[in-house]
């Protein structure tokens, strides 16, 4: 990540894991023009104690023929800022993927479909959820198998977002490129607005909110 990347998210440090008033995010999945599926993500707060859920349906269909499916569910649990546990499970086109991780002393262990026999995750490794925007410090676990990522984060600075509605927002932007490939946008209070890739067919795959 480049210094200049390094300092604006210096600037929302304190504001990690932030949870929106509704207490829940929610995304239309558009693929070049059509609705393809919807994201949410769910939270859940006791005290120090946050409780993120993640859920991602996702229907791709070819002359009314089901050509790609997708079911993610994920259960972040955190305690004052500090990722305790995560578990995810993935249905993809029939097959089943899963990626765990928990904390062992000081040190949070992942083991997944790619890594079933696990491995100690290096310091400021996160889950790969686009809520909170701690992730984009790096190394990131890719929720789908357990795979450890080490995109290059840069940012694209101030940019706009178009919601679900259609109207367009103020919104930071930042850029994954490597082993991982996205945009994401976040809004001046550090909540995500936003989400742009390719998908692995090279159609075009955005995220407005609802």
């Amino acid at each position: 990540m480049g210094a200049a990347s390094a300092a604006l998210l210096a600037t929302g440090s304190a504001r990690a894991q932030v949870v929106p008033p509704s207490g829940q995010l929610a995304f239309d999945l558009i693929r070049e023009g059509s609705h393809i599926g919807r994201e949410t993500v769910r939270f859940e707060q006791s005290g120090n104690r946050l409780t993120a859920t993640v859920d991602v349906s996702i229907r791709v269909t070819l002359a009314m023929i089901p050509v790609y499916r997708l079911h993610h569910h994920e259960t972040e649990t955190w305690d004052n800022g500090r990722l305790l546990s995560f578990a995810a499970t993935t249905q993809k086109n029939g097959r089943n993927f899963y990626a765990q991780g928990w904390q062992a002393g000081d040190n949070l262990m992942v083991r997944g479909t790619a890594h079933p026999e696990g491995y100690q995750a290096p310091p400021g490794a996160l889950p790969t959820s686009q809520w909170n925007h701690d992730m984009l410090r790096g190394p990131m676990i890719n929720t789908e198998d357990g795979r450890l990522m080490h995109p290059t984060v840069t940012s694209a600075g101030d940019s706009q977002v178009a919601l679900a509605d259609g109207r367009k927002i103020p919104a930071r932007q930042f850029n994954a490129r490597g082993d991982l490939h996205f945009d994401t946008y976040f809004s001046e209070t550090w909540e995500w607005v936003g989400l742009s890739f390719r998908a692995g067919d090279g159609s075009f795959v955005t995220y407005a909110k609802l």
